[in-house]
Protein backbone atom coordinates (compact mmCIF):
# COMPACT_ATOMS: atom_id res chain seq x y z
CA UNK A 1 0.00 0.00 0.00
CA UNK A 2 1.37 3.40 -0.99
CA UNK A 3 0.96 6.11 1.61
CA UNK A 4 1.52 9.61 0.33
CA UNK A 5 3.50 11.95 2.55
CA UNK A 6 0.35 13.89 3.43
CA UNK A 7 -1.41 10.71 4.51
CA UNK A 8 1.48 9.72 6.76
CA UNK A 9 1.42 13.14 8.39
CA UNK A 10 -2.34 12.93 8.87
CA UNK A 11 -2.08 9.45 10.39
CA UNK A 12 0.54 10.72 12.82
CA UNK A 13 -1.67 13.63 13.82
CA UNK A 14 -4.74 11.37 14.08
CA UNK A 15 -2.89 8.97 16.36
CA UNK A 16 -2.54 11.83 18.85
CA UNK A 17 -6.36 11.89 19.10
CA UNK A 18 -6.59 8.34 20.42
CA UNK A 19 -8.25 8.37 23.83
CA UNK A 20 -9.48 11.96 23.52
CA UNK A 21 -13.14 12.90 23.77
CA UNK A 22 -14.08 14.15 20.30
CA UNK A 23 -17.01 16.08 21.79
CA UNK A 24 -14.52 18.40 23.50
CA UNK A 25 -12.67 18.93 20.23
CA UNK A 26 -15.99 19.49 18.41
CA UNK A 27 -16.78 22.28 20.84
CA UNK A 28 -13.32 23.83 20.31
CA UNK A 29 -13.82 23.78 16.51
CA UNK A 30 -17.44 24.94 16.61
CA UNK A 31 -18.86 21.68 15.26
CA UNK A 32 -22.46 21.00 16.28
CA UNK A 33 -22.85 17.57 17.90
CA UNK A 34 -26.53 17.88 18.85
CA UNK A 35 -29.01 20.18 17.17
CA UNK A 36 -30.27 22.51 19.90
CA UNK A 37 -33.87 22.68 18.72
CA UNK A 38 -34.63 18.97 18.97
CA UNK A 39 -31.57 17.33 20.53
CA UNK A 40 -31.06 15.18 17.43
CA UNK A 41 -27.53 13.94 16.81
CA UNK A 42 -25.64 15.53 13.90
CA UNK A 43 -24.66 12.33 12.10
CA UNK A 44 -21.44 13.72 10.57
CA UNK A 45 -20.08 15.59 13.59
CA UNK A 46 -17.16 13.24 14.29
CA UNK A 47 -15.90 13.36 10.71
CA UNK A 48 -16.25 17.13 10.60
CA UNK A 49 -14.32 17.41 13.87
CA UNK A 50 -11.47 15.24 12.62
CA UNK A 51 -11.32 17.20 9.37
CA UNK A 52 -10.92 20.38 11.44
CA UNK A 53 -8.15 18.73 13.47
CA UNK A 54 -6.37 18.07 10.19
CA UNK A 55 -6.81 21.69 9.09
CA UNK A 56 -9.63 21.23 6.55
CA UNK A 57 -12.40 23.81 6.47
CA UNK A 58 -16.00 22.68 5.93
CA UNK A 59 -16.93 22.33 2.27
CA UNK A 60 -19.35 20.43 0.05
CA UNK A 61 -16.90 19.71 -2.76
CA UNK A 62 -16.96 16.30 -4.44
CA UNK A 63 -13.17 16.43 -4.65
CA UNK A 64 -11.12 14.32 -2.23
CA UNK A 65 -10.73 16.11 1.11
CA UNK A 66 -6.95 16.22 1.04
CA UNK A 67 -5.91 16.40 -2.61
CA UNK A 68 -5.19 12.76 -3.40
CA UNK A 69 -7.07 11.09 -0.55
CA UNK A 70 -10.46 11.22 1.15
CA UNK A 71 -11.21 10.91 4.87
CA UNK A 72 -14.07 8.55 5.75
CA UNK A 73 -15.36 7.59 9.19
CA UNK A 74 -17.68 4.79 10.18
CA UNK A 75 -19.72 4.54 13.35
CA UNK A 76 -19.27 1.54 15.61
CA UNK A 77 -21.54 0.02 18.23
CA UNK A 78 -21.28 -2.65 20.88
CA UNK A 79 -23.59 -5.63 20.67
CA UNK A 80 -25.05 -7.19 23.82
CA UNK A 81 -22.33 -9.81 23.54
CA UNK A 82 -19.70 -7.09 23.89
CA UNK A 83 -18.63 -7.52 20.28
CA UNK A 84 -17.82 -4.31 18.40
CA UNK A 85 -19.59 -4.01 15.03
CA UNK A 86 -20.02 -1.45 12.27
CA UNK A 87 -23.22 0.49 12.99
CA UNK A 88 -24.34 1.00 9.39
CA UNK A 89 -23.15 0.59 5.85
CA UNK A 90 -21.29 3.36 4.05
CA UNK A 91 -22.26 4.70 0.63
CA UNK A 92 -19.61 6.50 -1.39
CA UNK A 93 -20.81 8.69 -4.23
CA UNK A 94 -19.16 8.91 -7.59
CA UNK A 95 -16.84 11.85 -8.13
CA UNK A 96 -17.46 14.00 -11.18
CA UNK A 97 -13.97 14.78 -12.55
CA UNK A 98 -15.29 17.99 -14.17
CA UNK A 99 -16.20 19.41 -10.76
Amino acid sequence: MVIYREQAEALKQLSSLIGQDLRVLAQQYGVTVYQNSNGKLNKGWAGLTIERCLGLKQNSSQLPDFGVWELKLISLKYLRTGELKIKETMAITMINPNK
